[in-house]
């Protein structure tokens, strides 16, 4: 049996929670959101892509995984294209560069889970990357490190991660001030390279 029978299996099942269920034969569109190998079920929540990394041939446990996705409200992981992707597209985004196995990473990632709704209120997509790559593209060396964008700009955080109520408030000062920022050089490095116009105050 192929994946694709198996999943005609639950279609009606996400209708009835409705979860628009579809296919796409592109192997260049599945490139842009990072998925090398397919098939490949991606979830999409607000905009926000969810790679399912469970069994394909399972439709019990992947009907399962998607109405998880409907009830529960958590930082999603994204992978470098699908990061880059909301950056291009000029998104106001927090993004949590973490490491899945460090212990001070997943204590931060627990207490930022706690600001997740007041962010999608800010109208702030928050989000979390496990890729030293593509931290240190930013200028990164030490995780976990959040860094805001609006409009493609990226702003370090330089509070601590773990007080959620201090970042809140930094959030929320970084959607209604109009400043310069201060910028890494990595960082300037990928915004002349992203963005047509830019001036620079050395």
């Amino acid at each position: 049996m192929t994946v694709l029978e198996e999943l005609e299996k639950i279609d009606d099942d996400c209708d009835k929670h409705g979860i628009q269920f579809v296919k796409i034969d592109d192997n260049r569109a599945a490139a842009e959101y990072g998925i090398d190998n397919v098939p490949a079920i991606v979830y999409f929540e607000k905009q926000i892509p969810n790679v399912y990394d469970g069994d394909l041939l399972d439709e019990g446990k992947i009907l399962r995984w998607l109405l998880d996705q409907l009830e529960k409200d958590e930082i999603e992981d994204v992978t470098d294209e699908m990061l880059d992707k909301m950056i291009k597209d000029g998104r106001t985004i927090a993004v949590l560069f973490y490491d899945n196995n460090d212990a001070k990473s997943i204590k931060v990632l627990a207490e930022l889970e706690n600001i997740d709704d007041e962010c999608d209120t800010l109208g702030i997509t928050f989000v979390k990357i496990d890729n030293p790559d593509e931290a240190a593209e930013y200028g990164i060396e030490q995780i976990p490190k959040l860094l805001y964008f609006e409009k493609g700009i990226p702003t370090i955080y330089e509070g601590k991660l773990e007080d959620e109520e201090s970042l809140l408030k930094w959030l929320e000062q970084q959607t209604s001030s109009d400043q310069i920022e201060d910028i890494t050089d990595e960082m300037l490095d990928l915004i002349i390279e992203k963005m047509p116009y830019v001036a620079v105050l050395f």
